[in-house]
This record gives C-alpha cells, sequence and structure tokens, in this order.
C-alpha cells in the first residue's frame, strides 16, 4: 500500500480531493493533508510519504520550491504538480526540478486516478529492480562480512537453528563449513595500546589482523572469524580435507605455532600485542557455545588483565562446569522473549532447562533451583515494571512464595510454579493489549463524533489520539472490521439523513454542518452513498 500527501493552500480543494479519489482502487490507504509547503515538510519528516501532489502557487513556499526540497532531502518521492497555470515558464521549472506529472486544473478525477496509476505503477518497478534477483545477490555479496560475522556471532550466543536452514546459510554467505565438522575455536585479545587508536585506526588493525590470520593459517587450516561483544576476535577453525597428517604435528602443536607466528606479525607490523586462546575440539555447530563460554571463562578466571599469552585449553584439562542450563541466560533471554510476546518461543526455551535440570537428578543442588526462580522473576518484574505495574498485583498469592528461605525443593515444583505465574503475566499482558485497542477506538469514535463539521482524516484523528496514523488505521480495522473513514463517512451521512428530513437546513448549511466546504462534493457524495440526490431525498421520503 502506498502513501500520499496533498498540498494546497485551499483547504476545501484539497478535503476535496482526499474525500472523491477511490484510494482503495490505487492500492493508497493514507491520505495526508497540508495547506502550505512548511507543514508538508513536517509531515514528510514524520511519515514515509511516496508521492506528493502539490499546487504550484501557494503563499509563503511555492510547489516548485517545495518540490526541490523534496529533491535534496527524498530522492525516491514521486512529485506531481497540480496549478491552473500553463505558462511556459513552470513547465520549465518543473522539467528542472524532475517533477514526475503535471496536471492543470481543472481537472476531472479520471486524469488524477490515471496520473496517480503512474506514480504507483512507477513506484512498484522501482522497487522491484531494488529486489531483483541480481541486485539482491550483489548487495548480499557486498555484505557478507557482515552477514558472516552476524551469523557467527548468533551461534556464539546460543542461538539454535534448524540444520537445514544454517545449511542453507552457510552455504549463501559461502562459508565453508557443514554441519558435523570437527572444530576449534580460537579467541584473540588485543592488549590497551590498540585502544588508542582513533576508531579508524582502530578498525583497520583489527582488520590486519584478520587477514594475517587467514595468511598465516590458509595452508591447512579454514577459519571464519567475527568479532564479539567483549571486543576479541573469535576464529572457527576446521583442518583442511587432504591436508598431508603425516606432516602435521600430534594434538594442536601446529595451531599453536601458528598462533604464535601471528603474535609476532602483529608485534613487528602493527606495534601492539595479541593474547591468543585456543579452544579443546567439538562438533559444528552444537560445540560452538559451551567451546565460546569455556574459552571466556578460562580467559576471565586464569589470566585475567595480564599481558600478553598464548594457551591452549587442552592443557590446563578439564574443568566440570556446572552451568547446567546456559540456555537459560542465551539469547533470545526470558526478557527479550516476554518484551515480543514470543509466549512459545518463551516456553519452549523453559521445557529446555527443565529438561537440564531434571537430567541431574540426585546432583540437583538447591543453588541451580534458586538461580532458574531468580531468573524467571527478574525478568518477570522487569517487564511488569515497564508495563508501570507491580508483579505482586499480578501474580497475587504467587508472588509471596519467592519471600520463603527456600521456596523450591524440587523441579517439580519449580516448573508447576512456573507456569501457573507465566500464565497470569500472559493474560495480563493480552487483556492489557485488548483494553488498549478497545479504547483507542473509543477514543478515535468519540473525536469523530463531536468534529464532524472539522478535520476528520485519519491524521487528524491520530494526532487527537496520540499513535502513528497507520497503527490507528490497523488496530480500528481489526477491532471494528472496517476502516475510519468508512466510519467517518457513515456518521455524516446518518446526520446529514437526519438533517435532511428532520429540519428545513438548506443543502449548504447541511454540507457545511458536515464540514463539507464544496457543496457540489457533498451532493456528489450522498448520491454515491443512497442513490439520490440530497434533494430528491428529501422530497421522496418527506410525506
Amino acid at each position: 500500500m502506498f502513501r500520499i500527501l496533498i498540498v494546497d493552500d485551499h483547504e476545501h480543494l484539497v478535503q476535496s480531493l482526499a474525500k472523491s479519489i477511490p484510494w482503495g482502487e490505487l492500492e493508497i490507504d493514507q491520505v495526508y493533508q497540508a495547506y502550505s509547503g512548511a507543514e508538508a515538510l513536517e509531515l514528510l519528516k514524520r511519515y514515509p510519504i511516496e508521492i506528493v501532489l502539490t499546487d504550484i502557487r501557494m503563499p509563503g513556499m511555492s510547489g516548485l520550491e517545495l518540490l526541490q526540497m523534496i529533491r535534496q532531502k527524498w530522492k525516491r518521492v514521486k512529485c506531481v504538480l497540480f496549478s491552473g497555470y500553463a505558462d511556459f515558464e513552470y513547465a520549465q521549472q518543473a522539467i528542472q526540478y524532475h517533477t514526475d506529472d503535471y496536471i492543470l486544473k481543472p481537472a476531472e478525477d479520471e486524469e488524477i486516478i490515471a496520473c496517480l496509476r503512474r506514480q504507483t505503477e512507477a513506484i512498484r518497478k522501482e522497487w522491484q529492480e531494488i529486489s531483483s534477483m541480481q541486485r539482491t545477490v550483489y548487495t548480499l555479496r557486498e555484505n557478507f562480512p557482515k552477514l558472516r560475522d552476524g551469523l557467527l556471532n548468533d551461534l556464539l550466543q546460543g542461538r539454535a537453528f534448524a540444520r537445514q536452514s544454517l545449511s542453507q546459510q552457510l552455504e549463501a554467505f559461502e562459508i565453508p563449513f557443514s554441519v558435523g565438522d570437527t572444530v576449534t575455536l580460537m579467541v584473540v585479545r588485543m592488549d590497551e595500546s590498540f585502544y588508542t587508536y582513533s576508531d579508524h585506526d582502530f578498525h583497520l588493525r583489527e582488520y590486519a589482523i584478520g587477514n594475517m590470520a587467514e595468511e598465516i593459517f590458509q595452508e591447512h587450516y579454514l577459519m571464519w572469524k567475527c568479532k564479539d561483544p567483549h571486543d576479541y576476535l573469535v576464529f572457527v577453525i576446521k583442518q583442511k580435507q587432504g591436508a598431508p597428517a603425516a606432516e602435521l604435528p600430534q594434538g594442536g602443536q601446529r595451531l599453536e605455532r601458528e598462533a604464535s607466528e601471528l603474535q609476532s606479525c602483529v608485534q613487528s607490523f602493527l606495534h601492539g600485542k595479541i593474547s591468543i586462546l585456543i579452544s579443546e575440539h567439538g562438533v559444528f555447530p552444537e560445540a560452538i557455545p559451551p567451546l565460546y563460554q569455556s574459552s571466556l571463562r578460562m580467559i576471565r578466571q586464569q589470566f585475567g588483565m595480564n599481558g600478553e599469552f598464548l594457551i591452549s585449553a587442552e592443557s590446563f584439562g578439564g574443568r566440570r562446569d556446572i552451568d547446567f542450563a546456559s540456555c537459560l541466560h542465551d539469547s533470545p533471554t526470558l526478557i527479550q522473549l516476554l518484551e515480543a510476546g514470543r509466549w512459545e518461543a518463551l516456553e519452549q526455551k523453559l521445557h529446555t532447562v527443565f529438561e537440564a535440570l531434571s537430567r541431574l537428578a540426585r546432583m540437583l543442588h538447591q543453588e541451580q533451583l534458586l538461580e532458574v526462580s531468580l531468573a524467571v522473576s527478574h525478568a518477570l518484574i522487569c517487564i511488569s515494571h515497564k508495563n508501570g505495574k507491580f508483579l505482586e498485583s499480578i501474580l497475587g498469592e504467587d508472588w509471596n512464595v519467592l519471600s520463603r528461605p527456600n521456596p523450591f525443593r524440587s523441579v517439580e515444583q519449580l516448573q508447576q510454579w512456573v507456569w501457573r505465574v507465566l500464565g497470569k503475566m500472559k493474560a495480563d499482558m493480552q487483556g492489557e493489549q485488548s483494553e488498549t485497542s478497545a479504547y483507542l477506538v473509543r477514543r478515535a469514535q468519540q473525536y469523530v463524533e463531536n468534529n464532524l463539521a472539522g478535520d476528520t482524516s485519519l491524521q487528524a484523528v491520530a494526532q487527537y489520539v496520540r499513535v502513528h496514523p497507520v497503527y490507528l488505521s490497523r488496530v480500528y480495522k481489526s477491532e471494528t472490521g472496517e476502516g475510519l473513514s468508512g466510519y467517518v463517512l457513515c456518521l455524516k451521512m446518518e446526520k446529514a439523513e437526519k438533517m435532511l428530513l428532520e429540519s428545513n437546513a438548506k443543502i449548504h448549511e447541511i454540507a457545511d454542518e458536515l464540514g463539507y466546504m464544496n457543496p457540489p462534493y457533498f451532493i456528489k457524495v450522498f448520491k454515491k452513498h443512497f442513490g439520490l440526490t440530497p434533494k430528491e431525498y428529501r422530497e421522496q421520503m418527506t410525506p
């Protein structure tokens, strides 16, 4: 659907156009109105408008000046000039500013409709070209580094992908890894000296380290790198197929040797130091999150902010991880899922947590139950406070459970409580959403009823209820089954019918009472609605 802005200093002409054109047939769902060039620019700043239909001669900023400003700031907006001035000078200037079309007043509705249809078709063709396969592939290739970086970061943070979906992305981004590969992580930390450079120089050195690593490791290994949230460079590494195993040192000795060479190159050519940790081996992709978390933990616990180091996780041996349910804290987090209203994904995440707890059996510790209950409570408190409520008012008796010394003594007990409180939170949030929508509709209808003689455009109503016009339009149609413009028309026609039958008001007085500045246009709308002109209707229906 498209959005149009009509600009003219004659208010009745703007309103007449806004009401007489069958916008739905043109796939235009938003009609904005402005009565000056300055007002038009404000609307263009606020709303994604695709077509501007503007008069040429207006006080203050002319239509041509407005066109010039639009061309500078919104190059894709289609501009149509609408004027009674057909002299050559205006036509020349319009061509100079690349106007998309030019309509002379007075114009029939059919001529305006044909012009607007040309504009919507032109917009559609432009977007088809932009989204064409050839251009998409070209753009995709240009953005491969960011897309590869983003995908690896998602895997590091524990995001789950369906096997087929991940394989398709790996192939599309030309990443030389497959599900089931044996991989190792290499985490590179730059020392403090790198952070003394400007952002531009820092990123250049960061990029250079990645290139150096690929050059050094390329003979025997394939690599895929990203920058993680801690400013570490993380490389996923796998041995190339067909690499002569007999020539390779045992275990991770070759990796360590080449990592050491990387450190030397960085120090010699970039004049900085880097620390490197090489993880244990694992199967791609399921081993990526635990290998990454264990690497971070080893850097944090064993080395902290110590100077340059090169270590292999294998040399430290395995230390049992008590993070029994890392998925509890993986992205998307409980708070993120609650904010997005993704209840199914939230329930699935917690099912996975409870399964992990159940597998611990006799090894289950009270702290682990406490960790889950605190995580769930924190997420619920955060969301309820953002919604302007206290969690206690939502949970009732279930809130008191949290004040006990050991609130949960079994997985089953914790699980029952979690499903109960989530059900209460879900019911509260969905009830509030429903109430909010109904309230918006009531306020919108109330405004229209009280302002039938004034501005009842979607833009004016949305401004009154303080929401975006697009949002109001969707909510109104969802709640009532009809568009707001349909409701306005029905209300005006009902009042027009009542005034015709119950008063002696003249046609132009009724038109004015209903906000129609142009009586002939009111007559046209009335006849389209009732099949008779107001005069004919009054004569036939009045005894």
